[in-house]
């Protein structure tokens, strides 16, 4: 719970354009003075209280967090997760409601893992997001989905196989999974983002998000490869190091 972690939060709900009610914690900031609202998505079958570390991080800075449960996940509807296909315009929903409670505070956005992807394609299509904080990620939706095969395989690396599962997967879900291209997201976005990945991430391999962030137009932007850190542990095993960074961002 928010308290937990000695946070200020409440519950916020949203419905989405296809009619989905979206579940999310609004943490406040801790001092006097709030920069900004940060919207944090998390990783594949998790959920938004997985945030409330990094909430604890910005709160202490000044910054509000709205910790997201993304549609098919947590507390949130919806059957199935499409990898930022329809998520990217749930998060349009969701600055349309931040921006009608805080008119004038700026709005961010900070995901990790499929939040990552989600984030960046929310970013494209909503000028609202002014910057983004992205680790850990993909930059094509059918290049991560052969990773994840191959753990799954014993290293096996089917390419017939591959395209079968995401034809069915879109079949079933309605989603084109070839059009979850974050890189192509990412160069249409003319705001600062910062980058995080860890080197010895065997999940998603860095080189992934190094695309994305080459594909940023902003000369703003800042890449933090994170030594030693896999695909779940940047702030475990440089955390030190990381706020930082992530402050002077």
């Amino acid at each position: 719970t928010p308290e937990d972690y000695h946070l200020n939060a409440k519950k916020l709900s949203f419905r989405t354009a296809d009619g989905l009610r979206l579940s999310g914690w609004l943490v406040e900031s801790s001092l006097d003075t709030t920069y900004a609202t940060v919207v944090q998505l998390h990783g594949i079958s998790n959920c938004k209280e997985t945030g409330f570390p990094r909430a604890t991080i910005l709160a202490d800075s000044g910054y509000a967090s709205l910790l997201l449960d993304l549609r098919a996940h947590g507390e949130s509807e919806g059957e199935f997760c499409t990898f930022g296909f329809y998520e990217k315009y749930d998060l349009q929903t969701v600055a349309d409601t931040l921006k009608q409670l805080f008119p004038d505070r700026p709005l961010g956005i900070w995901g990790a893992s499929l939040g990552g992807a989600i984030a960046l394609q929310a970013m494209a299509v909503e000028p609202r997001y002014s910057f983004g904080i992205v680790e850990s990620t993909f930059d094509e939706y059918s290049k991560v989905v052969e990773e994840y095969g191959a753990d799954y395989l014993f290293g096996l690396r089917s390419k017939w196989l591959i395209n079968h599962v995401l034809h069915k997967s879109g079949e079933i879900a309605h989603f084109d999974p070839y059009a979850v291209k974050p890189v192509e997201s990412a160069a249409k976005i003319d705001r600062p983002v910062l980058f995080m990945h860890g080197d010895k991430d065997s999940r998603i391999p860095k080189e992934f998000n190094e695309r994305n962030f080459e594909a940023v137009r902003n000369p703003d932007k800042i890449w933090v490869n994170v030594p030693g850190a896999g695909h779940k542990n940047l702030w475990d095993k440089d955390g030190p190091h990381l706020k930082p960074q992530l402050y002077s961002f």
